[in-house]
């Protein structure tokens, strides 16, 4: 599938799938956005009523889309970077400031998805006030979208690590 991103250098099959999946679910979750609200605004202009459920689901919806978002600019290394640091010191020095700083963000993410469980286990005992779905299923964006993102921050560190090149098309001229 064109549509679809691919790296300037080949990425192993199951990354290439998992990121596939990954643009597909953020495409479908924009989609559902975009015709409850829709559908939300026309209940009100045609019917003068909204749709009770409206709110609750866009909300789920955005918080997964946003979760999965990341995961997916993960991928492509189009994550906000300051790179003046990096850019004014020797290429050694700089490889190493890179390094450094994707250890920092892999801490980070394992954070993330380590809380992100707790959090999620322990409010699946709520629910949402309108759809009766439990709380802890939104609230497990943050662990599962972390963890895709931690898949993709490892594999770039990897091949950093081995002095290969990395995606960042996001930042090219």
């Amino acid at each position: 599938m064109s549509f679809l991103y691919r790296p300037s250098q080949p990425e192993p099959a199951p990354l290439r799938w998992l990121g596939d999946a990954i643009e597909i679910a953020v495409v479908v979750l924009a989609v559902m956005l975009l015709l409850v609200m829709f559908a939300n605004v026309a209940a009100r202009v045609a019917f003068n009523s909204d749709l009770a459920w409206n709110t609750e689901f866009g909300e789920f919806v955005l918080l997964w889309a946003t979760f999965l978002g990341g995961a997916s600019a993960a991928r492509r290394g189009a994550h906000m970077r300051i790179t003046e640091l990096v850019e004014s010191i020797p290429p050694k020095a700089a490889r190493v400031v890179e390094l450094l700083t994707r250890v920092g963000v892999i801490g980070l993410l394992i954070l993330l998805v380590w809380y992100g469980f707790v959090i999620s286990d322990r409010a699946m005992g709520q629910e949402m006030t309108v759809l009766h779905w439990p709380m802890g299923a939104q609230y497990l964006a943050l662990p599962i979208g972390s963890a895709f993102a931690l898949i993709y921050v490892i594999y770039e560190t990897v091949l950093l690590a081995l002095g290969r090149p990395i995606p960042q098309e996001a930042f090219q001229d």
